[in-house]
């Protein structure tokens, strides 16, 4: 597609149910696995297209593995999400108070033998999904709690939603989370995407960081606070 006079090629892949699907509850589940599966392919297709913008979506059909958040999308580029700490090697012991957060092993972006970035060409995965917009039931929600003139139990906040439903019903509307390459070769367009309810995230600071909510989302958030 052509955009603000500039090139952008996407490939669009739906996510499927495994063959080695989990038949019975709680099971280990693979988070990781179908993205990077897709990854792979996109890589393959994108090859000829290095100097411009390049990005996968991905739509979830029917893969209860997928986990669609940003911190797992990163994980499948950046590798599986654990946890580090220093080590004492005259103590022999790990040092306590270091633990922290970290990409392990596994990402599609980065070459795990030699430590370097790869698919450098992908600019972003980009998760389309639909969001369920309770916008309405929220603002009459809060306005009902405000006339109660009193603080209320969460019970009877759930009770007062309940009764609202019938005449504020949730819409279903679609959306796309930008999870950005941090290795990418060409930026991902910052002015594309940028709808009522879509995010945008990237990796800075050494942890993620959402730099685009849209205007019917953050008024959303707000209402929530609320209560």
């Amino acid at each position: 597609m052509d955009f603000g006079g500039k090139k952008c090629f996407f490939e669009v892949k739906e996510l499927r149910k495994k063959d080695n699907e989990p038949t019975e509850w709680p099971a280990y589940i693979d988070p990781y696995s179908g993205l990077r599966e897709k990854i792979n392919e996109a890589r393959k297709q994108f090859k000829e297209f290095k100097e411009y913008p390049c990005s996968l979506v991905v739509y979830n059909i029917d893969d209860r593995q997928f986990r669609s958040k940003p911190l797992d999308v990163f994980g499948a580029m950046l590798g599986n999400m654990g946890i580090t700490m220093d080590f004492d090697s005259v103590e022999g012991k790990a040092v306590a108070g270091t633990e922290r957060n970290a990409f392990l092993e596994g990402g599609k972006m980065i070459d795990n033998k030699r430590k370097e970035p790869q698919n450098t060409t992908i600019s972003a995965i980009v998760v389309l999904a639909e969001f369920l917009d309770n916008t309405k039931i929220q603002k009459a929600l809060s306005k009902e709690i405000k006339k109660q003139g009193r603080k209320l139990t969460a019970v009877k906040k759930l009770d007062i939603r309940m009764k609202l439903y019938k005449d504020y019903p949730v819409e279903s509307v679609p959306r796309v989370v930008v999870v950005e390459n941090p290795y990418a070769r060409v930026a991902f367009p910052a002015d594309l995407f940028n709808g009522p309810f879509d995010e945008r995230w990237r990796i800075g600071n050494d942890r993620q960081e959402r730099v685009f909510v849209g205007s019917k989302l953050k008024e959303l958030e707000s209402l929530k606070c609320d209560f």
